[in-house]
């Protein structure tokens, strides 16, 4: 091979490599979430300044309240979204999920662009609900939030050992 191949045969792999990278191009934009366990929500629900209470129990709502994504209009979808709802089911003290708790509640199902978390009519819930002057508040957003659904278990029996003060490592598997 001569050197004056050498120059061309560089130029054509820049060339491919530009019309390969045109072609294939497109547009990637992805959320990207740590993970989030009801454990690490326990944490910080604890070290926040406003007090909380971890509940489990039923949520109910309406469910034409929960955002939808037009996504020819991404840019119109509302980063917070306010609704009321009823969560039924016990509260946490040292001896457990002990205390019954019946209470309409504010719910914000927040949205990060065009990515909304979601929540289920009717299913149960570990929720960490925020007492404000207004009542109580659930906020769950796309990376996680305070609303842990189907909850049973090692992620019931890690928020009894850490509503003790026996064990609250968020590096535990909850099942």
């Amino acid at each position: 091979m001569s050197a004056a191949q050498k120059p061309k045969k560089a130029i054509d792999m820049r060339v491919l490599s530009t019309i390969l990278m045109t072609c294939f191009a497109t547009p990637v934009v992805a959320l990207s979430c740590m993970p989030y366990n009801a454990t690490q929500a326990f944490i910080d629900a604890q070290a926040a300044s406003e007090p909380y209470l971890v509940v489990v129990g039923t949520l109910k709502f309406d469910d034409k309240n929960l955002p939808k994504v037009d996504w020819e209009h991404q840019e119109n979808v509302k980063p917070d979204n306010v609704f009321t709802a009823r969560l039924e089911g016990h509260s946490l003290a040292k001896r457990g999920f002990v205390l019954p708790f019946r209470e309409e509640i504010s719910v914000n199902v927040q949205c990060y662009g065009p990515w909304c978390s979601s929540l289920t009519n009717g299913e149960t819930y570990l929720a960490f609900v925020q007492q404000t002057k207004d009542g109580y508040l659930l906020e769950t957003n796309p990376c996680g939030g305070f609303a842990f659904g189907d909850p049973r278990g090692e992620m019931l029996y890690q928020m009894k050992s850490c509503m003790r003060g026996t064990g609250c490592d968020p590096e535990l598997p909850e099942r």
